[in-house]
């Protein structure tokens, strides 16, 4: 993997982990909604996903 893939890659999944921090923020402002609760678990989830798919392709478990 190239240098610049290996930056792209690592501030992309920097980005991921920043919106989910975000997510994070809105489910203990909201967590006496449990519609809205469920909901970003799940967009939270999603984001973990991608974070660790990222982390796989750094240390060479995946190609893409």
């Amino acid at each position: 993997m190239n240098i610049l893939k290996r930056y792209r890659l690592k501030k992309q999944q920097k980005a991921l982990m920043q919106e989910r921090e975000i997510y994070e923020r809105l489910q203990t402002e909201h967590s006496d909604n449990e519609c809205c609760y469920k909901y970003i678990q799940r967009k939270m989830d999603a984001l973990d996903e991608q974070a660790e798919h990222i982390r796989g392709i750094l240390e060479g478990r995946w190609n893409k």
